[in-house]
């Protein structure tokens, strides 16, 4: 039964390379990164990929992971080419099914607030001026959490438009090294720990 399955699947992967060759007729094939060298023992040399001369042109490259060649994924749609790019002309022979593919795609994935109506562009430039204003002048009263309830927005957002002063900056920063001076020396020493791993996100 297993090698009846694997007979199914060959024919119909045969009949899609068929079908793909067919639909690019005319246009020259190109098959993966062209090398001077041995594709296959040589892949890791990169002077074969320099030194390869490829004539300019129009190519029907399809993807090496996929039987189809390009696919929806990995080329780029339609409404982002320009009118006069050459590719357009080829779009509709290599997805003829994108159309029917995409009716019975599953939904874009949106937050809860998107598919409730609830998010609201309603703040002015004088608003906005005004959350700048409120926020410098007194940040122990005027908080992000009581701008946000105030204006209708959310915390992020006033962090978007406004910044906390210098001197606010500064005396949050005293809190929390008089909170950190408190720590156990194993808490201390986790943090420090923590903090190198960080660092080496970021190198190569």
């Amino acid at each position: 039964m297993l090698a009846f399955k694997r007979g199914l699947h060959g024919c119909a992967t045969q009949a899609k390379e068929a079908a793909a060759k067919s639909a690019v007729k005319g246009m020259k094939e190109l098959r993966g990164a062209q090398t001077i060298y041995n594709a296959r023992t040589s892949a890791s040399n990169y002077k074969g990929y320099l030194k390869a001369k490829v004539p300019a042109g129009m190519y029907y490259n399809p993807a090496q992971s996929s039987v189809m060649g390009s696919i929806n994924s990995e080329t780029i749609p339609q409404a982002f080419m320009a009118k006069d790019d050459p590719r357009r002309q080829f779009v509709s022979q290599l997805r003829p099914n994108d159309a029917a593919m995409s009716r019975t795609a599953p939904p874009v994935l949106c937050s809860q607030s998107t598919l409730a109506g609830e998010k609201k562009y309603h703040l002015s430039a004088e608003q906005i001026s005004e959350i700048v204003h409120l926020r410098a002048s007194n940040p122990e009263v005027y908080s992000r959490k009581k701008l946000a309830k105030q204006f209708n927005v959310s915390p992020l957002f006033i962090s978007m438009v406004s910044s906390a002063s210098k001197e606010r900056k500064a005396e949050m920063a005293g809190r929390l090294d008089t909170i950190k001076a408190k720590w156990h020396k194993k808490r201390a020493l986790a943090r420090r720990d923590r903090e190198k791993r960080q660092e080496l996100w970021y190198r190569a």
